[in-house]
């Protein structure tokens, strides 16, 4: 499937990626919907969008270093 492992730790990163935006963007829109009772809700949106953007900033921090990018000191 792949050629080489850098290949499939670039596409396992990107998956982790997309992963993260999409949890972000799909809580960020639960929170954004009207209520229509004042029930407390099951989830708790916020702290799983910002898991959701921790991880697409490691994501992303991790694709740069694949490509020689230096992030740290």
């Amino acid at each position: 499937m792949f050629s080489s492992p850098g290949q499939a730790e670039t596409a396992i990163t990107l998956a982790f990626l997309i992963l993260g935006l999409a949890l972000a963007g799909l809580m960020a829109w639960l929170e954004r919907r009207p209520r229509t009772s004042f029930k407390p809700r099951l989830v708790p949106t916020t702290p799983i969008m910002f898991l959701g953007v921790l991880v697409a900033l490691i994501a992303t921090v991790h694709i740069l270093n694949l490509y020689g990018i230096k992030t740290g000191r």
